[in-house]
């Protein structure tokens, strides 16, 4: 059991790693909050706000560019051993969203499901990747 609790907790990465972590986390939860306030905000206002709407806008683009470039800098200073962990992580999360949402639209095609939805996709790989992480950190440790 405590393999697994130290395989999500993270222990034994750098401090330098650690940090690279929590920026990634931090712009992460930033992304997710301005698309959320996006999303509440297109249901209450109407989309053609004007400037209101292009800052709001902008700041999701923004969150998202600096969550790609933090994710990119965490990855070029990690080790070879967690850098393995990660890129398998992503790849699982990738491929099995795939997978699930192409079982989705064959399902929607023939009417037993509805279309599948982009924020339950970004939930389904989230999870696989986290996941994929624990696993593989597991596995390596």
């Amino acid at each position: 059991m405590g393999a697994k609790i130290d395989a999500v907790m993270a222990k034994g990465l750098p401090e330098r790693d650690k940090r690279n972590a929590n920026r990634v986390n931090l712009w992460a939860f930033g992304w997710m909050f301005s698309l959320m306030g996006n999303m509440i905000l297109t249901k209450i206002f109407d989309q053609g706000a004007g400037v209101f709407w292009v800052l709001i806008f902008a700041a999701h683009i923004i969150c998202g560019v600096m969550l790609v470039l933090s994710y990119r800098r965490f990855l070029s200073q990690l080790d070879e051993m967690e850098r393995k962990v990660q890129l398998e992580a992503l790849a699982l999360a990738v491929g099995f969203s795939i997978l699930v949402f192409s079982a989705g639209s064959v399902l929607d095609s023939v009417g037993v499901l509805g279309k599948p939805d982009a924020a339950v996709m970004v939930v389904v790989m989230s999870l696989t990747y986290m996941g994929g992480l624990i696993i593989g950190r597991i596995r390596l440790a």
